[in-house]
């Protein structure tokens, strides 16, 4: 149970950066007077804090050398799974970082 909560946590974090972005590009296209980008906003916001009282509860029973790591992993992950949709397709240096990033992750996470 715990680990879906740091899953869910991180989830919440990445979710948090793609609306970010979203209401960035919005924005742009729209003028400053849209309330759109304003909804993303306070959407991300939300979502931020979500993230974080997700990642205090599963702090009461993970070790933080793993819960930190897994959290920004899955955060991580949503983004690049985000960007790699509907952004651009992901250049080959990007996925071996990814790879990098997940595979010293599962390092971590198994010496503890």
């Amino acid at each position: 149970m715990n680990w879906l909560i740091l899953a869910a946590s991180g989830a919440f974090g990445g979710l948090a950066s793609v609306l970010l972005r979203v209401a960035a590009v919005q924005g742009a296209a729209s003028g400053a007077s849209a309330l759109l980008p304003w909804v993303l906003r306070g959407a991300a916001i939300g979502a931020y804090g979500a993230g974080f009282v997700l990642y205090a509860f599963a702090l009461r029973k993970a070790n933080l050398s793993v819960a930190y790591p897994l959290m920004v992993a899955i955060s991580i992950l949503v983004v690049l799974g985000f960007t790699a949709l509907h952004e651009h397709v992901l250049r080959p240096t990007q996925v071996v970082g990814a790879l990098v990033i997940l595979v010293g992750i599962w390092l971590v996470t198994r010496s503890t």
